[in-house]
């Protein structure tokens, strides 16, 4: 602490007309002055003990007179010493100080300079080189531009003659591609309106089959009941001649000649001669004539011939065994079978097979794809398999 600082702010709190002010307008004033905290702490605890000290004296002293006491110096308090210079602040000083002179050298060397100062004869002729460098460098890569352009002018040039002809050939193709699919929608209206004719066919062949099917097995029902009622009579016969008349060896069936051998037999005896034919107009007569024997006269002849039905032929006899003859319906179906073997189909199926030819032939005609052609041989493999 500054003692001497102290002693002056002690001598101003004892003033009797500084005593009477607030305490911190006399703070505020010390703290102007440049004292401390600690010092104006120590400065009031000083006046008020010396305060104290002068009313007890003045209180044993009272009868004698106050003396004159000497007028107070209010002097100017010295300011607080400057504070002290370290390193650190003649660091920030020097180098502040480069940096501006080096700044100052740069922009006198640069600007003031040249422009007060002509230029000397050397560095024209340096510049001038390096102007004249730097135009070769552009002409170079000038000509070197021209060139690339040119070069890419030819590419384009080429591809744009290439990108013509791909769309000539793209234009040529869907030309062709809508003529193609014109042509096959007419083919398909074509195909559609054939196989909706067929599918008419069709099934008009069919209900014409089923009324076929349905007359033939009724035709078949009929023989089978003629066969049925021939049977019996057969078998009727046979047992009233068993009591009476001599017995019959009857045949085995593999001894049985077939119909197809008889009616072999039949048309070489009709190419042979015309006695065959004579002998089979009689033999017929004979059948026809014998179509109702009298069972008496077969009990009563034992050696005469067996029994024939209406509408059979003579009776076989092979190795002492004697078999029945074949009824004459089934020589006459066998007859119309080796004539016309084209009747064994179906006329439905001779329909469906001129109309699949008619299919083909205008499909010969108007030109049918490939493609569409193995898919429908495909079709057709598959359906006879």
């Amino acid at each position: 602490m500054n003692e001497d600082l102290i002693n002056s702010a002690v001598s101003f709190l004892s003033d009797p007309n500084v005593a009477s002010s607030p305490l911190t307008k006399k703070v505020e004033f010390l703290e102007s002055k440049g004292l401390n905290q600690q010092e104006i702490e120590e400065a009031l605890n000083r006046a008020n003990a010396s305060h104290s000290t002068t009313i007890t004296t003045g209180v044993s002293r009272a009868p004698t007179a106050p003396e004159p006491q000497p007028p107070i110096d209010y002097y100017n308090m010295a300011p607080p010493p400057l504070p002290e210079r370290s390193w650190k602040d003649y660091f920030i000083m020097a180098t502040a100080t480069a940096g501006v002179t080096y700044g100052l050298y740069q922009v006198v060397s640069k600007y003031l300079i040249p422009s007060i100062i002509p230029p000397s004869q050397s560095s024209i002729e340096d510049d001038k080189a390096r102007v004249d460098e730097e135009f070769i460098k552009i002409d170079k890569l000038l000509e070197q531009l021209s060139t690339d352009q040119s070069d890419i002018k030819e590419q384009n040039e080429s591809k744009l003659k290439e990108i013509d002809v791909v769309i000539e050939n793209v234009n040529d193709f869907l030309a062709k591609y809508n003529k193609d699919k014109l042509s096959f929608d007419d083919d398909l209206r074509l195909m559609k309106s054939e196989i909706q004719n067929l599918k008419n066919s069709v099934e008009k062949n069919m209900d014409m089959t089923k009324d076929s099917v349905k007359f033939e097995l009724s035709e078949i029902t009929a023989e089978l009941d003629s066969l049925k009622q021939l049977l019996r009579s057969r078998g009727a016969i046979s047992s009233e001649t068993k009591g009476d008349g001599p017995s019959r060896k009857l045949a085995p069936v593999s001894s049985i000649p077939s119909a197809s051998d008889i009616l072999k037999r039949a048309k070489e005896k009709k190419s042979g001669t015309k006695e065959s034919e004579a002998s089979e107009k009689t033999a017929k007569e004979e059948n026809g004539s014998t179509k109702k024997p009298e069972v008496a006269e077969a009990a009563s002849n034992e050696k005469s011939e067996p029994f024939t039905a209406p509408g059979i032929t003579k009776p076989v006899s092979v190795g002492g065994v004697t078999a029945a003859g074949i009824p004459e319906w089934q020589l006459k179906d066998k007859e119309k079978q080796l004539e016309e073997p084209s009747a064994s189909i179906p006329s439905w199926q001779q329909q469906q097979k001129n109309s699949n030819d008619i299919v083909k032939d205008n499909i010969a005609n108007i030109g049918v794809p490939s493609w569409q052609l193995n898919a429908q041989k495909n079709t057709e493999e598959e359906a006879t398999q």
